[in-house]
């Protein structure tokens, strides 16, 4: 069987895109030799390294409802020092991948996040750390600044890793097997001047301008080393939807799948870049 190995980006709530991705790569006909992820896309990424079939994974996206996840306390404000407290993310995280560590998995698993005290990235993986769970490990990858507090692990004090490497190919081995980065694009269109926006309005854009920081670099990168980069636009969704309505699921799940199969079918291709545009 043909291998392949898989970058996810940050992607907030918009995780169907991603499962949409991985579900097109398998039915191309590849095996997945090694995930990587950042974020949201490091929560599809250990997921599926802990060995959820893609099915129940697709029945998650489709109807799992987050904001528990988000809840919004005084108390983790005042104790924490951030707007929700992140037991509750962790918890689930845990328990939906079983509690397995890095030296548990048959594959290679790396997540990306940002260290505050070295101020550079953490990478959790078999080899660097194999007794971390990887249900922590995405939690601390997943860990918005400000709105969860940062995660004491591994001798490290750990944030999102998108604001250091959102779309983690680089992490990714280089050998003959192809690579592949899936980047969910936050097309917004701009916002009209003049009016009063709420906070989840002003939070999903100032996220996505802090990711947009350094996707450019990274990306140019792992093109310029041979990687496919599959761009999956998703400006209709929110990052913070934390119960989205079942039509933007389904349509985050198809596009994701409808632009990796395009990029599954050309990886033998000279052409490395993937996106709406080129397939239009």
């Amino acid at each position: 069987m043909k291998r392949v190995r898989v970058a996810f980006s940050g992607s907030g709530f918009r995780l169907g895109a991603h499962l949409g991705a991985l579900q097109a790569i398998v039915d191309a006909g590849y095996a997945v030799a090694e995930v990587a992820g950042t974020s949201g896309g490091s929560i599809v990424a250990a997921l599926y390294a802990s060995g959820m079939p893609l099915a129940d994974m697709r029945e998650l996206c489709m109807t799992m409802d987050w904001s528990p996840m988000m809840r919004f306390t005084p108390w983790a404000l005042l104790t924490r020092r951030a707007l929700c407290a992140g037991d509750t993310l962790e918890k689930f995280l845990l328990r939906a991948t079983g509690g397995r560590t890095f030296g548990e998995l048959d594959f290679d698993l790396k997540i990306i996040a940002a260290d505050l005290l070295t101020e550079r990235e953490f990478v959790f993986s078999r080899d660097t750390t194999p007794d971390a769970q990887i249900g922590t490990a995405a939690r601390a990858s997943a860990s918005i600044p400000f709105v969860f507090p940062p995660v004491d692990n591994s001798g490290a004090l750990l944030v999102d890793g998108g604001t250091c490497n959102n779309v983690p190919v680089s992490h990714l081995t280089v050998d003959d097997v192809p690579r592949i980065g899936v980047y969910l694009v936050s097309d917004d269109a701009p916002l009209p001047a003049g009016r009063k926006y709420r906070l989840p309005t002003i939070a999903s854009r100032v996220i996505d301008l802090m990711l947009a920081a350094n996707e450019a670099t990274h990306v140019d990168l792992a093109q310029q080393g041979g990687a496919t980069i599959v761009r999956v636009p998703t400006g209709y969704a929110s990052s913070f939807g934390r119960n989205m309505a079942r039509a933007v699921r389904q349509r985050l799940y198809d596009d994701g799948y409808a632009t990796t199969s395009v990029a599954a079918a050309l990886l033998d291709s000279p052409a490395r870049v993937i996106g709406a545009c080129a397939i239009a």
